[in-house]
């Protein structure tokens, strides 16, 4: 499932702790915040590595699956997401910065 996985290096500590403390993988599956997260991501780079902490690693690189494959964020958001969260999350594109 994990495009490149075994392309990537290992993570910096600094970056494996932002990581821990950015992402609720404890208690979140990647899936949810993708359907309520990815609309504020305009780009996303913490795939581009391995970490350590296996779930850690796990969920980072399932969020990143979802992030880039086609429909993904869409399908999730229908799984997990009812539809006036949805619309909400589609009517927020056009509120500016």
């Amino acid at each position: 499932m994990h495009r490149y996985l075994n392309e990537y290096p290992p993570s910096p500590e600094w970056r494996e702790q932002l990581a821990a403390e950015a992402f609720p993988y404890k208690t979140m599956a990647a899936e949810e915040y993708a359907a309520r997260e990815a609309h504020h991501w305009v780009c996303f780079s913490y795939g581009e590595y391995i970490y350590s902490d296996r779930d850690l690693n796990e969920w980072v690189h399932s969020l990143d699956d979802i992030f880039f494959t086609r429909g993904a964020v869409e399908a999730a958001r229908e799984k997990n997401l009812t539809r006036n969260q949805i619309r909400a999350i589609e009517a927020s594109k056009y509120d500016p910065f």
